[in-house]
Protein backbone atom coordinates (compact mmCIF):
# COMPACT_ATOMS: atom_id res chain seq x y z
CA UNK A 1 0.00 0.00 0.00
CA UNK A 2 2.97 2.82 0.85
CA UNK A 3 5.04 1.48 -2.03
CA UNK A 4 1.70 2.31 -4.52
CA UNK A 5 1.15 5.57 -2.71
CA UNK A 6 4.85 6.88 -3.36
CA UNK A 7 4.76 5.82 -6.62
CA UNK A 8 2.11 7.51 -7.45
CA UNK A 9 2.93 10.88 -5.79
CA UNK A 10 4.44 12.85 -9.18
CA UNK A 11 1.45 12.28 -11.16
CA UNK A 12 -0.68 12.81 -8.01
CA UNK A 13 0.92 16.48 -7.03
CA UNK A 14 0.91 17.37 -10.70
CA UNK A 15 -2.62 16.67 -10.65
CA UNK A 16 -3.61 18.40 -7.59
CA UNK A 17 -1.76 21.61 -8.62
CA UNK A 18 -3.60 21.42 -12.08
CA UNK A 19 -6.65 21.26 -10.08
CA UNK A 20 -6.32 24.37 -7.95
CA UNK A 21 -5.00 26.70 -10.95
CA UNK A 22 -8.06 25.91 -12.50
CA UNK A 23 -10.47 26.28 -9.32
CA UNK A 24 -8.69 29.43 -9.14
CA UNK A 25 -8.98 31.14 -12.17
CA UNK A 26 -12.63 29.56 -12.34
CA UNK A 27 -13.61 31.34 -8.87
CA UNK A 28 -12.26 34.47 -10.64
CA UNK A 29 -14.33 34.22 -14.07
CA UNK A 30 -17.53 33.37 -12.03
CA UNK A 31 -16.57 36.17 -9.92
CA UNK A 32 -16.48 38.50 -12.85
CA UNK A 33 -19.58 37.45 -14.47
CA UNK A 34 -21.95 37.68 -10.92
CA UNK A 35 -19.98 41.33 -10.71
CA UNK A 36 -20.03 42.80 -13.61
CA UNK A 37 -16.89 43.66 -13.44
CA UNK A 38 -13.24 42.89 -14.69
CA UNK A 39 -11.02 43.79 -11.68
CA UNK A 40 -12.16 43.44 -7.89
CA UNK A 41 -9.99 46.74 -7.03
CA UNK A 42 -7.44 48.96 -8.72
CA UNK A 43 -4.82 46.70 -8.21
CA UNK A 44 -6.11 44.20 -10.24
CA UNK A 45 -6.57 46.75 -13.32
CA UNK A 46 -3.08 48.16 -12.65
CA UNK A 47 -1.32 44.64 -13.67
CA UNK A 48 -2.83 45.12 -16.80
CA UNK A 49 -1.67 48.44 -17.10
CA UNK A 50 -5.19 50.25 -17.92
CA UNK A 51 -5.88 51.97 -14.48
CA UNK A 52 -4.30 55.47 -15.87
CA UNK A 53 -6.61 55.43 -18.35
CA UNK A 54 -9.73 53.75 -16.63
CA UNK A 55 -8.66 57.48 -14.38
CA UNK A 56 -8.16 59.27 -17.03
CA UNK A 57 -11.92 58.80 -18.78
CA UNK A 58 -13.57 59.09 -15.58
CA UNK A 59 -12.29 62.62 -15.12
CA UNK A 60 -13.15 63.28 -18.80
CA UNK A 61 -17.00 61.74 -17.91
CA UNK A 62 -17.36 64.00 -14.67
CA UNK A 63 -16.47 66.88 -16.69
CA UNK A 64 -18.49 66.66 -19.45
CA UNK A 65 -21.56 66.00 -17.57
CA UNK A 66 -20.66 69.11 -15.15
CA UNK A 67 -20.75 71.04 -18.46
CA UNK A 68 -24.40 69.47 -19.67
CA UNK A 69 -25.47 70.74 -16.36
CA UNK A 70 -24.21 73.87 -16.27
CA UNK A 71 -25.46 74.38 -19.69
CA UNK A 72 -29.29 73.53 -18.28
CA UNK A 73 -28.92 77.19 -16.12
CA UNK A 74 -27.48 78.87 -19.12
CA UNK A 75 -29.93 78.00 -21.56
CA UNK A 76 -33.05 79.15 -18.67
CA UNK A 77 -31.20 82.57 -18.85
CA UNK A 78 -30.91 82.54 -22.82
CA UNK A 79 -34.26 81.46 -23.39
CA UNK A 80 -36.06 83.72 -21.22
CA UNK A 81 -34.07 86.67 -22.25
CA UNK A 82 -35.08 85.70 -25.82
CA UNK A 83 -38.70 85.82 -24.85
CA UNK A 84 -38.36 89.29 -23.04
CA UNK A 85 -36.37 90.44 -26.00
CA UNK A 86 -39.29 89.86 -27.99
CA UNK A 87 -41.66 91.71 -25.65
CA UNK A 88 -39.38 94.61 -25.55
CA UNK A 89 -39.56 94.80 -29.11
CA UNK A 90 -43.44 94.77 -28.81
CA UNK A 91 -43.91 97.63 -26.41
CA UNK A 92 -41.15 99.74 -28.64
CA UNK A 93 -43.49 99.28 -31.71
CA UNK A 94 -46.16 100.46 -28.98
CA UNK A 95 -43.89 103.12 -28.35
CA UNK A 96 -43.43 104.18 -32.10
CA UNK A 97 -46.83 104.28 -32.70
CA UNK A 98 -47.74 106.43 -29.77
CA UNK A 99 -45.40 108.86 -31.01
CA UNK A 100 -46.24 108.75 -34.61
CA UNK A 101 -50.18 109.07 -33.92
CA UNK A 102 -48.76 112.23 -31.38
CA UNK A 103 -47.58 114.24 -34.36
CA UNK A 104 -50.56 113.36 -36.42
CA UNK A 105 -52.28 115.06 -34.08
CA UNK A 106 -54.61 112.34 -33.46
CA UNK A 107 -53.42 111.88 -30.00
CA UNK A 108 -52.49 114.45 -27.81
CA UNK A 109 -54.91 113.95 -24.85
CA UNK A 110 -52.94 111.16 -22.62
CA UNK A 111 -49.95 111.09 -24.23
CA UNK A 112 -47.88 111.80 -21.85
CA UNK A 113 -49.49 109.19 -19.26
CA UNK A 114 -48.98 106.25 -22.27
CA UNK A 115 -45.70 107.58 -22.24
CA UNK A 116 -44.92 107.01 -18.72
CA UNK A 117 -46.78 103.62 -18.71
CA UNK A 118 -44.24 102.83 -22.20
CA UNK A 119 -41.62 103.19 -19.91
CA UNK A 120 -42.65 101.49 -16.51
CA UNK A 121 -42.97 98.59 -19.08
CA UNK A 122 -40.24 98.74 -20.98
CA UNK A 123 -38.19 99.08 -16.62
CA UNK A 124 -40.31 95.87 -15.55
CA UNK A 125 -38.98 93.91 -18.94
CA UNK A 126 -35.20 94.97 -18.64
CA UNK A 127 -35.34 94.13 -14.96
CA UNK A 128 -36.24 90.40 -15.42
CA UNK A 129 -34.62 88.92 -13.34
CA UNK A 130 -33.98 84.57 -13.05
CA UNK A 131 -33.30 82.40 -10.09
CA UNK A 132 -33.43 86.17 -8.36
CA UNK A 133 -30.55 86.82 -11.06
CA UNK A 134 -31.35 89.98 -13.11
CA UNK A 135 -30.74 88.77 -16.83
CA UNK A 136 -29.87 92.36 -18.51
CA UNK A 137 -27.67 93.83 -15.43
CA UNK A 138 -24.38 92.02 -17.06
CA UNK A 139 -22.30 90.68 -14.16
CA UNK A 140 -23.83 92.54 -11.49
CA UNK A 141 -26.70 89.87 -11.31
CA UNK A 142 -27.66 91.16 -8.39
CA UNK A 143 -28.76 94.70 -9.34
CA UNK A 144 -31.75 95.43 -11.43
CA UNK A 145 -30.21 96.92 -14.86
CA UNK A 146 -32.53 99.89 -15.32
CA UNK A 147 -33.48 102.65 -12.87
CA UNK A 148 -37.00 103.80 -12.10
CA UNK A 149 -36.94 107.37 -12.82
CA UNK A 150 -37.70 108.03 -15.59
CA UNK A 151 -34.80 109.17 -18.50
CA UNK A 152 -33.48 112.20 -19.42
CA UNK A 153 -30.39 112.45 -21.96
CA UNK A 154 -27.20 114.38 -20.92
CA UNK A 155 -26.73 115.50 -24.47
CA UNK A 156 -30.23 116.38 -25.76
CA UNK A 157 -30.67 114.43 -29.06
CA UNK A 158 -27.69 112.27 -28.22
CA UNK A 159 -28.14 108.37 -26.72
CA UNK A 160 -26.68 107.69 -23.42
CA UNK A 161 -26.66 105.00 -20.54
CA UNK A 162 -28.10 107.32 -18.00
CA UNK A 163 -30.40 104.81 -17.30
CA UNK A 164 -28.53 102.08 -16.54
CA UNK A 165 -27.00 101.08 -13.39
CA UNK A 166 -25.74 97.24 -14.03
CA UNK A 167 -22.27 95.92 -14.44
CA UNK A 168 -20.24 97.04 -17.77
CA UNK A 169 -18.68 93.36 -18.34
CA UNK A 170 -20.53 90.47 -20.04
CA UNK A 171 -21.50 87.09 -18.26
CA UNK A 172 -19.02 84.37 -19.94
CA UNK A 173 -18.95 80.49 -19.53
CA UNK A 174 -16.98 77.64 -20.72
CA UNK A 175 -19.22 75.05 -22.83
CA UNK A 176 -16.77 73.19 -23.59
CA UNK A 177 -13.08 72.00 -23.24
CA UNK A 178 -12.38 74.73 -26.15
CA UNK A 179 -15.09 77.27 -26.26
CA UNK A 180 -16.31 79.97 -23.93
CA UNK A 181 -18.89 82.19 -24.78
CA UNK A 182 -20.55 85.21 -24.16
CA UNK A 183 -24.45 84.74 -23.45
CA UNK A 184 -26.10 88.01 -21.92
CA UNK A 185 -27.48 91.15 -22.91
CA UNK A 186 -26.98 94.18 -21.30
CA UNK A 187 -29.60 96.84 -20.79
CA UNK A 188 -26.73 99.68 -22.11
CA UNK A 189 -26.41 98.20 -25.39
CA UNK A 190 -27.21 100.64 -28.17
CA UNK A 191 -30.90 99.40 -28.65
CA UNK A 192 -31.54 100.10 -25.26
CA UNK A 193 -30.03 103.34 -25.26
CA UNK A 194 -32.33 104.47 -28.64
CA UNK A 195 -35.08 103.44 -27.17
CA UNK A 196 -34.84 105.30 -24.00
CA UNK A 197 -33.60 108.21 -25.62
CA UNK A 198 -36.51 107.88 -27.42
CA UNK A 199 -39.13 108.25 -24.35
CA UNK A 200 -36.44 111.13 -23.16
CA UNK A 201 -36.99 113.22 -26.66
CA UNK A 202 -40.69 112.12 -26.90
CA UNK A 203 -41.58 113.42 -23.26
CA UNK A 204 -39.80 117.07 -24.19
CA UNK A 205 -41.25 116.96 -27.74
CA UNK A 206 -45.02 116.36 -26.30
CA UNK A 207 -44.15 119.51 -23.55
CA UNK A 208 -43.22 121.78 -25.88
CA UNK A 209 -45.32 120.63 -28.81
CA UNK A 210 -41.87 120.31 -31.24
CA UNK A 211 -42.45 118.31 -33.90
CA UNK A 212 -38.59 117.98 -34.51
CA UNK A 213 -38.71 116.42 -31.06
CA UNK A 214 -41.28 113.92 -31.82
CA UNK A 215 -39.77 113.37 -35.05
CA UNK A 216 -36.48 112.19 -33.74
CA UNK A 217 -37.69 110.62 -30.69
CA UNK A 218 -39.32 107.92 -33.38
CA UNK A 219 -36.20 107.74 -35.77
CA UNK A 220 -34.69 106.56 -32.09
CA UNK A 221 -37.33 104.28 -31.50
CA UNK A 222 -37.12 102.78 -35.03
CA UNK A 223 -33.43 102.26 -34.72
CA UNK A 224 -34.01 101.10 -31.41
CA UNK A 225 -36.31 98.37 -32.77
CA UNK A 226 -33.88 97.54 -35.79
CA UNK A 227 -30.99 96.77 -33.07
CA UNK A 228 -33.18 94.67 -30.65
CA UNK A 229 -34.17 92.57 -32.86
CA UNK A 230 -30.45 91.67 -33.88
CA UNK A 231 -29.81 91.10 -30.71
CA UNK A 232 -32.81 88.62 -30.32
CA UNK A 233 -31.08 87.03 -33.73
CA UNK A 234 -27.91 86.91 -31.97
CA UNK A 235 -29.40 85.43 -28.28
CA UNK A 236 -31.02 82.85 -30.56
CA UNK A 237 -28.09 81.53 -31.84
CA UNK A 238 -26.43 81.51 -29.14
CA UNK A 239 -29.37 79.05 -27.90
CA UNK A 240 -28.90 77.30 -30.95
CA UNK A 241 -24.73 76.72 -29.92
CA UNK A 242 -25.40 75.74 -26.72
CA UNK A 243 -28.39 73.32 -27.68
CA UNK A 244 -25.70 71.82 -30.48
CA UNK A 245 -23.20 71.20 -27.71
CA UNK A 246 -25.68 69.50 -25.75
CA UNK A 247 -25.83 67.04 -28.82
CA UNK A 248 -21.76 66.67 -29.01
CA UNK A 249 -21.15 66.42 -25.16
CA UNK A 250 -24.10 63.81 -24.83
CA UNK A 251 -22.61 61.27 -27.98
CA UNK A 252 -18.91 62.20 -26.31
CA UNK A 253 -19.65 60.84 -22.78
CA UNK A 254 -21.49 57.48 -24.42
CA UNK A 255 -18.67 57.27 -26.13
CA UNK A 256 -16.41 57.48 -22.92
CA UNK A 257 -18.39 55.39 -20.72
CA UNK A 258 -18.45 52.96 -23.44
CA UNK A 259 -14.46 52.81 -23.36
CA UNK A 260 -14.86 52.88 -19.66
CA UNK A 261 -17.29 50.00 -19.56
CA UNK A 262 -14.74 48.25 -22.00
CA UNK A 263 -11.66 48.33 -19.75
CA UNK A 264 -13.82 47.95 -16.24
CA UNK A 265 -16.57 45.83 -17.02
CA UNK A 266 -16.68 42.11 -17.72
CA UNK A 267 -16.34 40.42 -21.12
CA UNK A 268 -19.61 38.38 -20.67
CA UNK A 269 -19.17 36.02 -23.73
CA UNK A 270 -15.33 35.83 -23.46
CA UNK A 271 -15.61 35.10 -19.68
CA UNK A 272 -18.39 32.62 -19.94
CA UNK A 273 -16.56 30.96 -22.63
CA UNK A 274 -13.65 30.61 -20.61
CA UNK A 275 -15.54 29.13 -17.55
CA UNK A 276 -16.85 26.72 -19.50
CA UNK A 277 -13.33 25.68 -20.78
CA UNK A 278 -12.18 25.85 -17.24
CA UNK A 279 -14.98 23.52 -16.08
CA UNK A 280 -14.06 21.20 -18.42
CA UNK A 281 -10.95 20.94 -17.56
CA UNK A 282 -11.52 20.36 -13.89
CA UNK A 283 -14.25 17.71 -14.67
CA UNK A 284 -11.23 15.93 -16.67
CA UNK A 285 -8.45 16.95 -13.89
CA UNK A 286 -10.96 15.38 -11.39
CA UNK A 287 -12.02 11.72 -13.78
CA UNK A 288 -7.62 11.93 -13.75
CA UNK A 289 -7.22 12.20 -10.05
CA UNK A 290 -9.54 9.65 -9.32
CA UNK A 291 -7.45 7.36 -11.49
CA UNK A 292 -4.26 7.77 -10.12
CA UNK A 293 -5.41 7.38 -6.43
CA UNK A 294 -6.65 3.57 -7.95
CA UNK A 295 -3.12 3.25 -9.05
CA UNK A 296 -0.31 0.52 -7.66
CA UNK A 297 2.83 -0.04 -8.93
CA UNK A 298 1.73 -3.05 -10.00
CA UNK A 299 0.13 -1.31 -12.55
CA UNK A 300 3.04 0.71 -13.44
CA UNK A 301 4.99 -2.40 -13.66
CA UNK A 302 2.53 -4.30 -16.35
Amino acid sequence: MGVGTVSTYAAFQSTLNDVNTVETNLTKEQEQLSSGNAFQDFAGMAATGQTQQYLSLSDTIARTTQYVENHQTIEASVNTASTVLGQIIKTATDLQSLISQRMSGTSSAGFSTQLQGIWQTLVGQLNTSVNNQYLFSGTATNTPAVKNTFPTLQVPGTPDTGYYQGSGQDMTTRIDDNTVITYNVRADASGFQQLFAGLATAQKGDQGNNTTDLQNAENFVQQGIAQITALQATVGATAGQLTNSDTVLNNQKLYWQGLQQSIGNTDIVSVSTQVAVNQGILQASFAAFAKISALRLSDYLK
